[in-house]
Order: C-alpha cells, then structure tokens, then sequence
C-alpha cells in the first residue's frame, strides 16, 4: 500500500498521483494508491484521477487530525503487507540513488527504511536555518534515545505490517511529531530500521518563516517531552526496553 497524507495540497496531488502509479507499478504491479485527505477536500481531483486508475481509495476528513492520526486511521480502514508513504510534494527524487525502488525493495527485509537527508551521499536543497535547526533536532533525539538514526522527519518511509499492528498501540502523537515517534518506539521495540540516501528539494517554499520555525520547535519540544516520560518514566517504557 502506498499512502499520501495530504492537506490543502491539491495543486500537487495529480502530478504526484500519475508518478507515484507509474513508478510503483513498474517495482510492484500490486498495490493500492490510498488518498489520506485530512481537514481539506480534494474529491474533484480524486475523482478524475480514479477515472484514469482504478486501484484508489480517498479516505477524506473533514476535520483536521494532523498527520499521525490521519495515518493510523487510513492503515486501520485499509489493510497491506507493507505500508509505505511519501510527501505528497515529492519532495524526495523517486529516481536519484534510485530511492523509491530501495525504499520498497528493502521495505521487505527491514521493519522501517527511512529516507534521509542528512547520511553521507544523501543531497538536501533547502533554506539555510531550516536545515541547521533540522540537523540539531536530530543530533538531539540520538542523543536522548540512542535511535542511530540521522533524519527522522523525512516523509519518505516503508512500515512492515507488523510494525503498523504495534504502532496502532503504542504511537500517540497526532501531529507531525509522529514521524519521530515511531522511530524511537521502533528502535525500542527491536524492530529493524533501514536509512537510506537521498536527494530532497524544498517544494513549499525557499525561505522558512520565523513564525513557522518557531511553531515547529514548539510542537517538537513538546512532543520530545512527552515522549521522555513515556519512554524512560512510565509502564510503556519499561515494557519497550
């Protein structure tokens, strides 16, 4: 199952739609396009697409769940053997380093691939503070849980099924911050994790906003916190130890 977890990105959907369905099918002709469309509606550019192919779902919400919820909810209504999810900018070159067929093909040995910006050999094109504020953030997680993982934000990502069962559990985050939460439950868990190199381009924007910089910090520093507890000073951490 391959998932594109959009809001308010209409004006990528169809192009990435039409590359996705093209580049998966030349990996694995067996799969389904799963639509996760949170707080926004895009139902007349879905429809049209669903004209051209016939394997997609668009599962729409009205309300805004941010992209954890959104997620969990779209993999809980439609089942894989292998779940896999991009940025609906494409951000990530599907081509260079050959990233898209690694991120599949080794979605089958390892519980989690990861696509990074930040390993050796990978390319990263995007607005100087964002990148350093981004680099520090990581630095910090592999500090306080020992994860070995460079990038852990990056919208380029393959989940085994079983690791998908265990997450539905144990990952509470709603919003963004859910990318790193599921690394470090996974890591904590036992589960394999694979980073691999890529080439990533900042597709909504060239400058980063000081209010967005700002609310960003927030919603990870948090989200760090509240993980802390979780991890070292409750049942839960004890139990992924």
């Amino acid at each position: 199952m391959v998932t594109l977890p959009i809001y308010k990105d209409t004006k990528f959907l169809g192009a990435t739609t039409v590359r996705l369905e093209e580049a998966t099918e030349a990996i694995d002709p067996n799969f389904i396009l799963v639509i996760a469309e949170d707080g926004s509606n895009s139902s007349p550019t879905v429809d049209e697409l669903k004209w051209r192919y016939h394997n997609i779902v668009h599962l729409q919400n009205d309300r805004r769940l941010g992209r954890g919820k959104a997620l969990r909810e779209a993999w809980e209504k439609v089942a894989g053997e292998m779940y896999v999810y991009v940025d609906v900018d494409l951000a990530t070159d599907l081509e260079k380093f050959n990233a898209y067929r690694n991120l599949i093909e080794l979605g089958k040995r390892f519980d989690l691939v990861t696509g990074s910006r930040y390993i050796h050999g990978s390319m990263t094109n995007r607005p100087w503070l964002r990148r350093e504020s981004s680099i520090a953030y990581n630095a910090l997680v592999r500090l306080l849980f020992h994860t070995g993982v460079h990038d852990h934000q990056c919208g380029f990502k393959s989940f085994s099924r079983k690791l998908v069962e265990q997450l539905d559990v144990s990952a509470k985050s709603d919003s963004w911050f859910w990318d790193t939460e599921v690394i470090v439950l996974a890591r904590r868990m036992g589960f394999t994790i694979k980073e691999i190199p890529i080439a990533w381009t900042e597709k909504k924007g060239s400058r980063t906003p000081l209010k967005r910089l700002l609310r960003d910090m927030w919603l990870h520093g948090t989200g760090l916190l509240v993980l802390l507890r979780r991890v070292y000073f409750s049942n839960l951490g004890r139990n992924l130890s």
